[in-house]
């Protein structure tokens, strides 16, 4: 009788816990939308930056933003996956890879603007690259690489041994155990930590302030090679201006940003849902 009761605090706890999020988020987008109002619309989404409120645009900064995603997720996500798939399936339990395991997982909670010292050390001056979509898409990797490492791991590790026993049983190799089983039972869970890691590096701004992202490019990025802009650069900077107007172009940028998030969550839920019916 005792446990039913914690059982109904706890889910009466973890509801409140849910409704709170739900009404912060909620009042943070009523109040972006009502200071945009006006100023978001289809010109905005195709303008170019300008030092006039009125005729500002987010176009370059979200085809940067696209860029910027893609390079991270393409970079990012088969070493992360596959450093899992070594550790999990691979790597002898010893002292040394517990010990590298428990370090690469504490990367996960290290500020963003460390790593945005990273690339511009290592990507925008190291290599030459300058503050261009490739180093920020190189910098954008190092900070999700390590969230998709432990999501992965951890999604690898729920997968049952029994599934791994009854396939050696039945004479597969170490690799079509981890190929036909264990991936595709994990890969519901791995999708969700890739959202998780990509959603984290398209809303970092700090990152690429440190490379040097430009506040101010009137065409969109083309190749890897071209200027740095990304909405959430944009954002603050328009964020810091004084003049009239700009604060309202600033809230329809964040507006853009979070429904660009919102649909890479929907995305994954889509791939998710399919993986989960694809493993059953």
């Amino acid at each position: 009788m005792k446990a039913f009761r914690h059982q109904g605090a706890i889910a009466g706890v973890c509801s409140l816990a849910a409704g709170v999020t739900l009404a912060a988020g909620m009042t943070l987008l009523a109040v972006l939308l009502v200071q945009a109002r006006g100023v978001l619309d289809f010109g905005f989404l195709l303008g170019a930056p300008s030092r006039f409120a009125a005729q500002a645009g987010v176009g370059p900064a979200l085809a940067g933003t696209l860029w910027l995603t893609l390079l991270t997720a393409a970079l990012a996500c088969p070493v992360g996956v596959g450093a899992a798939v070594y550790f999990e399936e691979y790597a002898p339990r010893t002292r040394a890879t517990r010990a590298i395991e428990s370090a690469i997982t504490t990367l996960a909670g290290v500020p963003p603007v460390v790593f945005g010292v990273a690339g511009l050390a290592l990507f925008a001056r190291g290599l030459g690259l300058g503050p261009t979509v490739l180093a920020g898409g190189l910098t954008l990797a190092m900070l999700a690489l390590p969230t998709v490492l432990a999501t992965s791991k951890e999604a690898i590790r729920q997968v049952p041994s029994g599934v791994r026993t009854a396939a050696y049983a039945l004479g597969a190799t170490r690799w079509e155990v981890i190929r036909r089983q264990v991936l595709p039972a994990a890969a519901p869970a791995i999708v969700t930590g890739v959202t998780l890691a990509l959603a984290r590096t398209a809303g970092a701004a700090a990152p690429l302030l440190v490379i040097g992202a430009a506040s101010f490019i009137n065409y969109a990025p083309g190749t890897p090679g071209d200027p740095l802009t990304a909405l959430p650069t944009q954002v603050f900077a328009w964020s810091a201006r004084s003049q009239p107007g700009f604060a309202a172009v600033a809230a329809s940028a964040a507006v853009v940003l979070l429904a660009l998030l919102l649909l890479l969550h929907l995305v994954s839920l889509a791939l998710r849902r399919r993986l989960s019916k694809a493993a059953r």
